[in-house]
């Protein structure tokens, strides 16, 4: 006859997997992290109230026991198929400690099954003592095992006043790390990190240790947070698991874990190399569209590792979607997944997305600045809207071999058109997948029928932005400078829905290159637009616009 299991109580405690991600919605934090999937499932849930010290974290009231500060709760799937995947929860606000460098720091507890019939019958310490002890071990694990799970109270998006403006850095495509490419200690030292870590490490750096960095409090990822097809097929993995769902695991889990609470959100949108290089639907001999063999797993892991905490517009719909970042507006553009197939006999009517998604767009850049003194809008995209490539400058039809948006004319040229019909000025156009830094400045206006724009016709200004790779190692994938078309200048397609409408024509008068790897750090101010290409020689900033729509491209 087989004995009863014996009781199983918590006997260690671990911080998450991943960094914990948390925004304010109401009354409550929404949270978003990941299990460790090696220690299987937790049985409670522990947040330690804990003061951040230089030396590591420490118990709000030192003199008093454990067991009695943390707040436990039972662990509760809730539609968890695995521990790997993301952990989404709410927290009430009114259990976060307010003070200045104080939080939660997050613990799962977990049953250690070790010999537990034999330690079942000789354990003698109660379950409260267990608890203890095991709490105790966790503060004092090093700090750098802890930083990501701590969770203080976060700001209100307006809590900076108007004029600090906001600072947010822009980066795109993590290649990821090989066998021969591990290095330890880059999470303290920039310097031990490898070529594949390098600008990750710097960025982790920067954002901890400098005023600068300190005062960012957004990360945009421009496309490309894993490179599912890294051995272009040579040796890529051949199940979704290991194609998708573990590299995103493997990147939430690396480096960025390390990027400190102020920097309080991550956006991303997906791109190319997160199904694989340069994808796109195909039109099959029957009509029928082909998304190929990985677009389904690729775009369910994406989205399982998304990085937002709570829920948003378009829940379990698609990536797009909008939000407000102390006083910026935001559309977060799915330029990939959404696109229509391309032969040559749709080449110029193709669109890289879809009605929703164009609708809300249209709809978004129609809105009108409330203040005077409003700051830029900004539309992150992992394709590059412009400068258009030379190739397609010359020869239209080249536009078949083009990823970026002028591989599109129709959403360009729509695009474009619809800036100056809602009198959109100065919209900054986010972007990465190139490999190659730079901004470019554009104008769009009545065409004057001399290649130039009418004088006294109305006319919109935007900066289109684009990050390099944090790490690409081959060069061949990194576009060359010579192969944009600067100075530009190329009259619109006639809209469809309003042909009567007078002839319009894009200028992009400039392209500043900054090549090599890194991200980029952008402020915004009323009336001042300032970028800075990281290049592990610190930021300097380049101030590239003053006063709204002010000036005349020559």
């Amino acid at each position: 006859m087989n004995k009863p299991l014996p009781p199983v109580e918590p006997r260690c405690a671990w911080p998450p997997l991943h960094r914990v991600e948390r925004r304010q919605e109401g009354d409550e934090l929404a949270l978003l992290t990941a299990l460790r999937p090696e220690l299987g499932w937790p049985r409670q849930w522990a947040w330690l109230p804990v003061r951040e010290t230089p030396a590591g974290y420490e118990p709000l009231q030192p003199a008093r026991p454990l067991r009695e500060q943390v707040r436990l709760r039972d662990f509760e799937l809730a539609g968890q198929r695995h521990p790997g995947e993301a952990l989404r929860c709410r927290l009430p606000l009114d259990e976060v400690p307010a003070e200045p460098g104080t939080g939660l720091l997050c613990l799962m507890l977990y049953a250690d099954l070790r010999g537990q019939w034999v330690e079942a019958a000789r354990r003698s310490s109660s379950p409260e003592e267990e608890l203890e002890a095991a709490l105790r071990a966790a503060l004092a694990m090093d700090a750098l095992e802890l930083r990501h799970a701590f969770v203080p109270r976060p700001e209100p998006e307006e809590a900076a006043p108007r004029e600090e403006g906001l600072s947010f850095i822009l980066a795109a495509c993590q290649y990821p790390p090989g066998l021969l490419d591990a290095r330890q200690g880059a999470e303290r030292d920039p310097r031990r990190a490898g070529p594949v870590d390098a600008a990750l490490a710097r960025m982790v750096d920067f954002t901890r240790h400098t005023p600068e960095g300190r005062a960012c409090s957004l990360l945009l990822i421009a496309g490309d947070e894993i490179y599912a097809d890294a051995s272009g097929g040579l040796a890529d993995a051949h199940n979704s698991v290991e194609r998708y769902t573990r590299a995103y695991q493997h990147f939430k889990a690396g480096l960025v874990r390390h990027l400190p609470p102020t920097l309080q959100r991550i956006v991303h949108a997906p791109d190319d190399h997160e199904i694989e290089d340069n994808w796109g639907p195909v039109l099959r001999a029957d009509g029928q569209v082909d998304h190929g063999r990985w677009a389904a797993p690729a775009r369910a892991a994406a989205w399982a590792a998304r990085w937002e905490p709570g829920e948003r517009e378009g829940l379990h719909a698609h990536f797009w979607h909008r939000f407000d970042w102390r006083g910026v507006r935001f559309f977060i553009a799915d330029a990939r997944l959404e696109r229509q197939p391309r032969p040559q006999s749709r080449l110029m009517s193709a669109r890289i997305m879809g009605d929703a998604q164009w609708q809300a767009l249209q709809q978004w850049l129609a809105q009108k600045a409330e203040r005077p003194d409003e700051r830029p809008r900004v539309v992150l995209s992992g394709s590059l809207l412009l400068p258009r490539r030379r190739s397609v400058a010359e020869f239209p039809g080249a536009a078949a071999a083009s990823d970026a948006w002028d591989g599109f004319p129709a959403s360009q040229h729509g695009l474009l058109r619809a800036l100056w019909r809602h009198g959109a000025q100065d919209v900054l156009f986010l972007s990465g997948d190139e490999h190659r830094s730079g901004y470019a400045t554009a104008w769009v206006g009545v065409d004057d029928g001399q290649g130039g724009l009418r004088v006294d016709q109305p006319r919109v200004r935007l900066l289109s932005v684009h990050s390099s790779a944090l790490h690409a190692p081959w060069p061949f994938s990194v576009t060359e400078a010579e192969a944009f078309q600067v100075p530009d200048s190329f009259a619109l397609m006639p809209d469809a829905e309003a042909p009567a409408g007078p002839a319009l024509r894009c200028l992009v008068t400039d392209w500043a290159d900054h090549p090599g790897d890194g991200f980029a750090v952008l402020s915004l101010r009323a009336g001042q637009v300032s970028v800075a290409f990281e290049r592990g020689t610190g930021c300097r900033h380049t101030v590239v616009w003053e006063a709204r729509g002010a000036g005349h491209p020559a």
